[in-house]
């Protein structure tokens, strides 16, 4: 069954701890120690030094994660405790404000905020890795958790981004599974294509990941982990239907060569609008193959989950681009998503937008891969 208690909790990062392999060399996490601001009235003197100094150093190799009073904390896994693929792979999004969640994330209160009941859809505050178009895939990496020399492992790329948050006094927003007791947040990484005993874990919109608004800029950052042995396509219940995982797309000693995601890419969403009545819709579709690609049978999502398929005769020459008539669909102009599944309902890509001053007029969004 899916996880419980599912949600997102909007605070102020304080202070971090990263557990080496010396601490717990199975399951490893990342705790991550916040400030959701529920607690004021409560006399917890001993932890004003981390609250307005921002104690942010890694604790000696050996120390355990602890509950300090006055603050929530979030584990995070740095390392599977899968024996047969214990490699994490993290993405970090630095241009998240384009996706269109984050209008919902500002107006949520300080501390927890239930997502149980919350829309199962593309845009909904629920984040769903694969459906809600919240990276390019190619643009992930893979790091161990824990080797000398810098910028080597997630310790070394994980820590100046926190760092950054705490002296900043970034906002954050947690997402993942509350404990009983109230205390921390976990499950904070991509919950479905489990194998194993962690299939019952399994369902979509119910991914976690870590997100991070900074105040001077107004960017927002995106930090989304999963298993390398985590399935890229899932069906409606979460679980895996294919045999890609997203080591297949990032592994410098095995990348496949016939993977689906990202064979076709969504290169441009077009609403060129003289009148409500008269308006078209478009997308720019590009081969990213040395071969022809047939398109019959492959549709466009937006959003509101409406569909466009594609015209039967549809189809892209090697590294060919051509633009697609979607007037069946809406596209808003203030944020969706667009998605491009293949007749057997496989993701191809996705994107989504935002809008902001100089983003998009009504007219045409461009997306970079």
């Amino acid at each position: 069954m899916p996880i419980n208690n599912y949600g997102v909790w909007r605070a102020r990062p304080v202070m971090y701890k990263f557990e080496h392999d010396a601490d717990n060399h199975i399951s490893t996490h990342l705790s991550l120690y916040f400030d959701d601001g529920q607690e004021q009235n409560e006399d917890h003197s001993s932890t004003n030094e981390y609250r307005e100094h921002g104690c942010h150093e890694t604790h000696p190799r050996g120390s355990t994660p602890i509950q300090i009073p006055g603050l929530k904390r979030a584990t995070i896994n740095i390392k599977s405790g899968e024996k047969q693929e214990s490699t994490l792979v993290f993405w970090a999004n630095r241009n998240f404000k384009d996706n269109p969640m984050v209008n919902g994330l500002a107006e949520l209160h300080s501390g927890f905020n239930s997502l149980e009941d919350a829309k199962q859809m593309p845009g909904s505050l629920r984040l769903d890795f694969i459906r809600g178009n919240l990276f390019n895939v190619n643009s992930g990496r893979i790091l161990p958790h824990d080797i000398e020399d810098p910028n080597n492992d997630k310790i070394d790329v994980l820590e100046p981004e926190l760092k950054k948050a705490i002296n900043e006094k970034a906002e954050i927003y947690v997402l993942g599974e509350k404990d009983k007791t109230g205390n921390f947040i976990h499950n904070v990484h991509m919950n479905q294509g489990n194998c194993g005993k962690w299939t019952s874990d399994d369902g979509i919109f119910q991914d976690g990941g870590l997100l991070i608004k900074y105040p001077k800029s107004g960017d927002w950052v995106g930090i989304f982990l999963w298993f390398a042995g985590q399935a890229v396509h899932t069906d409606h219940d979460g679980h895996a239907i294919s045999s890609e995982h997203w080591a297949d797309y990032l592994s410098s000693t095995s990348k496949r060569v016939d993977l689906i995601e990202n064979s076709v890419s969504i290169d441009e969403a077009s609403v060129e609008q003289d009148t409500y009545e008269n308006r078209r819709r478009s997308v720019t579709l590009t081969n990213q193959t040395d071969h022809k690609i047939s398109l019959s049978s492959w549709k466009i999502k937006n959003s509101a989950d409406q569909v466009q398929k594609l015209p039967a005769n549809a189809e892209l020459k090697a590294n060919a681009t051509n633009v697609f008539d979607i007037s069946n669909i809406d596209l808003s102009n203030i944020a969706d998503t667009v998605t491009l599944v293949n007749e057997k309902g496989l993701k191809i890509d996705g994107v989504s937008y935002n809008s902001h001053p100089g983003k998009i007029q009504g007219q045409s969004v461009v997306f970079s891969h």
